[in-house]
C-alpha cells in the first residue's frame, strides 16, 4: 500500500471548515485507491506574503490553525513556513516537509498538495509589475515530484486553467480532482472577516474553538 502525508498551504485567514473538509475529502479519496495517508498539515504563509493588506500576523493565524485541529487525530497545524522572515515558494515549502516527512515515517513516505480549485486559478495569474504569481517550472514539479489533489469549488475552473497550461496533458494523471458531495461548502475566509466586521454570526462555518481565539484577542473587527 502506498504512503502519503497531505499538505494544504494558504492564509488560513481564518481557518475555516472548508480548509478542514479539503483534507479530509481528499484522504477519504485516497484511501479508495489503496493509498494510506499517515498525516495532513496545515501551514500558514509567512506575513510578506503578497504584501496583502488583510493578512493578519501570523502569530494569530497559526494559533488559529492550532485551535481549528486541536480536535483532529490526524491533521496539525505546523509553522516553519510562516514564521521565516521572507516569503518562501511552495515547491520549498513542500520540499521541507516531504524531508521532515521522511525522517518521521519512512523514506518510502511521500507528500502531496491539496488545494482549492481557486488556488489553481491562481497559477497563470500575472502580478500589477507584469512578473508571474507562480513560476510555471514550479508548478510542473510539483504536480509531477509530489502530486496535486484539488478540490473543485463553484466560480473556479481548475481543470481549463491546468488544461491550457504547456505540458499538462503529459501530466494529468499526477492530478486527482476530487468534489465534497458529503459536506459542499462556499464559505471562505474572505466571507468569515466580512461576517465578523458586520457583527454577524460565523458559527459552524468554522470549530468553536477558533471563534473562540478570535473573539479573545478581537480579531478582524474594524
Amino acid at each position: 500500500m502506498k504512503r502519503v502525508a497531505l499538505i494544504a498551504v494558504g492564509s488560513f485567514n481564518p481557518p475555516t471548515i472548508a480548509h478542514l473538509r479539503m483534507l479530509e475529502t481528499a484522504r477519504s479519496h485516497l484511501e479508495t485507491i489503496d493509498t494510506h495517508v499517515v498525516e495532513g498539515i496545515m501551514s500558514p504563509v509567512a506575513d510578506s506574503y503578497n504584501n496583502k493588506p488583510t493578512l493578519i500576523k501570523s502569530k494569530y493565524r497559526i494559533e488559529m490553525v492550532r485551535a481549528a485541529t486541536k480536535t483532529s487525530d490526524w491533521i496539525r497545524a505546523d509553522d516553519w513556513e510562516c514564521t521565516r522572515p521572507t516569503w518562501t515558494r511552495t515547491i520549498d515549502v513542500l520540499k521541507y516537509h516531504r524531508e521532515q516527512i521522511q525522517k518521521k515515517f519512512g523514506s518510502d513516505v511521500g507528500l502531496m498538495l491539496v488545494a482549492g480549485g481557486d488556488f489553481v486559478d491562481t497559477f497563470p495569474r500575472i502580478l500589477p509589475d507584469g512578473s508571474n504569481l507562480w513560476n510555471p517550472s514550479d508548478i510542473l514539479k510539483i504536480i509531477v515530484d509530489f502530486g496535486l489533489i484539488v478540490l473543485t469549488r463553484d466560480g473556479s475552473t481548475p481543470l481549463n486553467t491546468l488544461d491550457s497550461m504547456p505540458g499538462f496533458s503529459e501530466i494529468s494523471e499526477k492530478i486527482h480532482f476530487i468534489s465534497d458531495e458529503v459536506c459542499p461548502s462556499a464559505v471562505s475566509s474572505t466571507r468569515l472577516r466580512a461576517a465578523i466586521s458586520a457583527k454577524k454570526s460565523i458559527k459552524y462555518a468554522t470549530t468553536d474553538e477558533v471563534i473562540e481565539y478570535i473573539q479573545e484577542n478581537s480579531l478582524y473587527q474594524k
